[in-house]
């Protein structure tokens, strides 16, 4: 049986909604008075809809909501503050201590992320795009989207739906699929198109190709490590690194940690594989300098853009520094999740 959430979803929403609004007022204020610091802003994105009609079909937790009208917005706003877009490489042969950079990465593995290549050819700006190799090399769907659209279909809430998900992250992947499997179906997990499905093997290798694409490492099954004894932590990972060599031609030196969590112990484990740079889903400006080849590039946070609320109001606010709604939601991931967030809070707590 699916475990009950603890999550008080409805009122964390009513007190994030205000917390949010409290930082766009004290961003707008902040950045008129005050110099902006330095830093790196790293982006986190996950499914890409070309509008809202897509999002209405209800194929997939719309999660972000993000167009790719927003998603252009989102970009120009940043160059047109002077930023630049960088890749993980740039990262590691080391930034200008005085610079503003931002970091474009993609979450998963949907084939629908291709619908960002015309805004970075564009642009001429580069992306990183996390791989959950499973999920390419056996084309099924990610779980969340079956549980949002399957309990959707039975008449379920959104918020009912969220608190299901959070309670399902206590467990490895391949219990939560089981546990759908039995509920919904084996069927469940066949993608119905384009905007659920993953890339193909050979989608992948060719989109690798492509001068402003970068792949990572995602874990081979969506993985939240945390949720794994130490030999499957590794396995997990280097089983991607291994997909990703056979079906790209890529061997990847940075991880995206499946929903942020990751420990001393995972960090550890990444390095001992040849990982450099790791991501979280900390809300975090990661301040410059960071010293090469240190701890810290193993835990950099990252922001999350909403597409119901306005993008530019969302780009102002992150480059503030200093947010309520980072605590905020570090904070209730941490009360949401439990013993996956616990090593990933003590971490946060050493980082600088």
């Amino acid at each position: 049986m699916i475990p009950r959430s603890i999550a008080p979803a409805p009122v964390f929403a009513s007190i994030k909604g205000l917390v949010r609004a409290t930082d766009c007022l004290f961003a707008r204020a902040y950045l008129g008075l005050f110099h902006e610091r330095s830093g790196l802003l790293v982006f986190l994105f996950h499914a890409l809809f070309r509008d809202e009609r897509e999002i209405a079909l209800n194929q997939v937790d719309p999660l972000q909501r993000t167009t790719v009208s927003q998603f252009r917005k989102f970009v120009e706003y940043y160059l047109n503050n002077d930023y630049g877009f960088i890749c993980p490489d740039d990262l590691m042969n080391g930034l200008r201590p005085d610079g503003k950079y931002a970091m474009i990465t993609f979450d998963d593995g949907y084939y629908n992320n291709t619908l960002a290549l015309p805004v970075l050819q564009r642009y001429q700006i580069p992306a990183v795009f996390f791989i959950s190799t499973d999920h390419v090399r056996e084309d099924k769907c990610f779980w969340w989207d079956v549980l949002y659209r399957e309990r959707l279909a039975q008449g379920a809430t959104p918020a009912q739906i969220y608190r299901e998900v959070l309670s399902l992250k206590s467990q490895t992947t391949e219990w939560i699929e089981a546990e759908l499997k039995v509920r919904f179906g084996a069927d469940a997990f066949q993608p119905r198109g384009d905007i659920d499905r993953p890339f193909t093997p050979a989608e992948l290798c060719e989109f690798a190709l492509l001068p402003h694409v970068h792949l990572g490492n995602h874990t081979a099954n969506h993985a939240i490590l945390t949720n794994y004894p130490p030999d499957e932590i590794r396995s997990q990972i280097l089983r991607a690194q291994e997909a990703l060599t056979a079906m790209a031609g890529v061997r990847p030196n940075t991880i995206a940690y499946p929903n942020g969590a990751q420990s001393g112990q995972i960090e550890r484990i990444c390095g001992e594989l040849g990982l450099k740079v790791g991501f979280t889903v900390r809300s975090a400006k990661n301040a410059l300098p960071i010293a090469r080849h240190s701890s810290a590039f193993l835990r950099l946070g990252r922001f999350a853009l909403y597409g119901e609320i306005p993008i530019e109001a969302q780009c102002r606010m992150y480059r503030s520094d200093l947010l309520l709604y980072g605590l905020l939601r570090n904070g209730y991931r941490r009360m949401a999740h439990g013993r996956a967030y616990v090593s990933m809070s003590d971490d946060v707590r050493r980082a600088p």
